[in-house]
């Protein structure tokens, strides 16, 4: 019923050194009208499962005030809870019934909270829900039905040119079917960069990249191995298109980036350190590679 309450942004562990923006409380009073204003008449409703979920969360049965109602006390956590607890509730508010509160209109309300980040010029980006198509049967009868992957998660933005030109058309990118191990990986290494953790960062960006490539030579039907790694899988594709050779250097420096520096191969006896600037210009390099190598082979 309450779902994996703790999978959630203040849970996800971040790198405490660095200082970040404060939310604003034009964005949080705007934040609450929008989902006031989105969900049809429900906006109680949902802020009583919303309490649910952040009482479970705090393990208190009662946020604020044990006086007030369930929604009431919702509104009263959000008004004064650190930033990282009305993140939390961003998060849940997208998960509830998987969404089914905001009907059809989901996704341009996602659009619309960017946008209050982006007025106040907060370091957040709130991706979409990734959903697939499964295949089940109905007494006897084959059916296709739609399940959630991956609900809306906040994750931290640092350049607001390199978020918009490309992380964000890569996660839109990566939410196709065949895409999603790619959207996994790729998602793994934002998480690894907020955490601090950069080797793992570079590592799993590598990994998305070459996700993509396969992908991409299943797609057009190009020979390759599930084994192959960056290098001739990057080969293949250019070979195959119109590519210029001299494109193979800049995109397998994402390559050369894991192999020399992150776990990938093993460190043997010498330590190896990644920056933080190395590990976010690996998830831009690699953002930015697969949305090149993707539009080249398909356009």
């Amino acid at each position: 019923m309450i779902g994996n309450i703790f999978d959630i942004f203040s849970r996800r562990e971040k790198n405490v050194e660095i200082d970040v923006k404060p939310l604003t409380r034009e964005f949080k009073n705007r934040f609450l009208m929008l989902i006031r204003d989105s969900v049809c008449g429900s906006f109680f409703e949902l802020l009583g499962h919303l309490r649910a979920k952040l009482a479970y969360l705090h393990g208190q049965p009662v946020l604020r005030n044990p006086n007030i109602n369930p929604a009431d006390d919702a509104l009263a956590f959000l008004s004064d809870c650190e930033d990282d607890h009305f993140l939390d509730a961003i998060e849940y508010i997208f998960q509830l019934e998987h969404g089914r509160f905001f009907s059809m209109n989901e996704s341009k309300v996602i659009d619309q909270v960017n946008q209050f980040f982006t007025i106040d010029k907060l370091p957040y980006f709130l991706t979409k829900t990734v959903r697939e198509e499964f295949e089940s049967s109905f007494h006897g009868n084959p059916t296709t039905g739609i399940r959630v992957v991956e609900h809306p998660r906040v994750i931290r933005k640092d350049s607001e040119v390199l978020h918009n030109t490309a992380i964000e058309p890569v996660l839109t990118l990566l939410q196709k079917p065949d895409l999603l191990n790619a959207n996994e990986e790729f998602m793994a290494g934002l998480e690894d960069y907020r955490k601090g953790e950069y080797k793992d960062c570079v590592t799993k960006c590598c990994s998305s990249l070459e996700s993509v490539m396969k992908v991409i030579c299943k797609r057009r039907g190009f020979p390759y191995k599930e084994n192959d790694t960056a290098s001739p899988l990057l080969k293949t594709i250019l070979s195959n298109t119109n590519f210029d050779n001299f494109w193979e250097q800049p995109i397998m420096l994402i390559a050369t980036i894991r192999n020399r520096l992150s776990f990938a191969h093993g460190s043997g006896s010498k330590e190896k350190q990644v920056s933080e600037h190395i590990a976010k210009y690996s998830i831009n390099a690699t953002a930015s590679a697969i949305l090149l190598l993707h539009d080249e082979a398909y356009n």
